[in-house]
């Protein structure tokens, strides 16, 4: 039987180093807000693309925990994460939130 869990944990390759984020789950308030702003409408139809700002929007609401992260700073934890770049929280909340097929790893 499957169990829903309140965080989900995801690896990202860093160098070719593995880095760990838990993210708490979203509500479904916060999912739909989400889901309803990665697209703008413009001027005589056109569409914005705002998913990556909002992936980042999302990231930085639902970040638990960072591990085996850092600069040259240093260490990178929660309280840190303006530091951890723009495309690694993208593909976090993509892989965690908008990958079509629900799978064992990402949970």
């Amino acid at each position: 039987m499957a169990k829903l869990t309140k965080e989900r944990k995801v690896e990202v390759m860093v160098n070719g180093e593995p880095c760990f984020f838990t993210l708490r789950q979203p509500t479904n308030e916060e999912f739909n807000k989400f889901s309803g702003s990665r697209w703008k409408g413009g001027r005589r139809g056109s569409m914005e693309d705002c998913a990556v700002k909002v992936r980042c929007e999302l990231f930085d609401k639902l970040l638990v925990k960072v591990e085996d992260l850092e600069d040259e700073s240093g260490p990178i934890a929660v309280d840190g994460k303006d530091r951890i770049p723009v495309n690694i929280k993208s593909a976090v909340v993509f892989e965690l939130f908008e990958v079509g097929e629900v799978s064992e790893k990402n949970f």
